[in-house]
């Protein structure tokens, strides 16, 4: 049996900052990233983003330090019962984002032992290739984002996500004139949960009468009346952020009235993989769509990708465009294929290798437990 007996942990800050609405705040990103390594000397890595109003963030790193015991001397391939060792006579609960990282680096470990791509692992019929729809940071000016969507289109996107302003009436006239100059593009739209209820409700009869394919986070996640209300008003299809609400039960519960006309969640805001996937399958018993998240850094990345291959109620794969910037210290980056699709990695696991030189280079803080 082998068991986890070594963890190093980087934390990187390549500069990078964004906003997805106007009347936030600038967010400062921070990678963490989590080798795990085992007795036989298999290797599984993990990604996570923090969003921070300061530069580099030591949270996530103190935290899995912290968690670490947990960890050391486990078996492998027992990764639900991680979360259940942690909780058992424990009613407080832990920060996800250690748990998720841990989580994925076992799965990444044990699908490498085996020689597969996590997908395949995880479903032996996954598809090879999801379509992907490009996912626009909040811009100054109308301009900008003519611009960019164009830029997008001609790069294979068929489909493109705004994140406007957060002011309702601004908004629905930047989307009345993306719609009116690409007519045939999918088009989404995320307020990221800043609207009040009636603004919420112009918004959305405007992306109905426009022909959007979904419109994301007009509510805070747990205004769920809100959300029931809304989708009782209008056609478009309308999905929460998806990372309030990270238990699979408490999701469930929801759905016994559904607000949403389709599920939204990420790896590492709920419990990793093992979390997302039963995510995906309580959507599916209740005969919705599933649509995770998948922005962020490649390692981010490609651990919701698995979980969007192996499940066939899923549409499209979120891909930051430009995805350059969110490429660092990778040596083989997830990349748009000419038809518009995303394909499954190569290689086993999450099939990306780190630049383990580049990390250890422009890690800000570095943490190794076990010997």
């Amino acid at each position: 049996m082998a068991v986890v007996s070594r963890i190093d942990i980087h934390c990187v800050d390549n500069g990078s900052s964004l906003r997805w609405t106007q009347g936030a705040p600038v967010c400062c990103v921070t990678t963490t990233i989590l080798r795990v390594v085992d007795s036989d000397g298999a290797e599984g890595i993990a990604g996570y983003d923090s969003y921070t109003p300061a530069p580099s963030d030591r949270s996530v790193l103190e935290a899995l330090r912290s968690l670490s015991p947990a960890l050391l001397g486990r078996d492998t391939s027992a990764r639900e019962a991680l979360e259940h060792d942690l909780r058992v006579g424990v009613v407080f609960p832990f920060s996800t984002a250690p748990l998720s990282m841990m989580d994925v680096a076992l799965w990444d470990l044990d699908a490498r032992r085996a020689g597969l791509p996590l997908c395949r692992l995880l479903a032996p019929s996954a598809r090879a290739r999801i379509p992907a729809y490009a996912s626009l940071t909040t811009m100054d000016t109308d301009q900008d984002y003519v611009a960019t969507v164009a830029r997008a289109r001609e790069d294979g996107l068929a489909a493109v996500k705004v994140h406007a302003w957060g002011e309702p009436e601004r908004d629905i006239k930047l989307l009345e004139r993306l719609r009116n100059e690409h007519p045939d593009l999918t088009f989404m739209h995320d307020a990221e949960g800043v609207y009040a209820r009636d603004g919420a409700l112009r918004v959305a009869r405007a992306l109905e009468s426009l022909s959007f394919r979904w419109f994301e986070a007009p509510l805070p996640d747990f205004d769920l009346d809100g959300y029931r209300d809304l989708t009782q008003c209008v056609a478009v299809p309308i999905l929460p952020a998806g990372y309030a609400m990270w238990d699979p039960l408490q999701i469930a519960d929801a759905l016994r009235d559904p607000p949403w006309s389709a599920v939204r969640s990420e790896a590492s805001c709920t419990l990793g993989i093992t979390g997302l996937c039963e995510i995906a399958r309580v959507a599916r018993s209740a005969g919705l769509d599933f649509e995770p998240v998948s922005y962020g850094h490649t390692l981010c990345q490609a651990a919701n990708l698995h979980v969007m291959l192996a499940f066939d109620n899923v549409g499209y794969f979120e891909l930051p465009y430009p995805v350059e910037p969110w490429e660092y210290g990778v040596v083989d980056p997830i990349r748009l294929g000419p038809d518009g699709t995303v394909a499954m990695p190569d290689g086993p696991g999450l099939g990306v290798e780190v630049d383990q030189e580049w990390i250890a280079r422009h890690a800000f803080a570095t943490v190794s437990v076990g010997p």
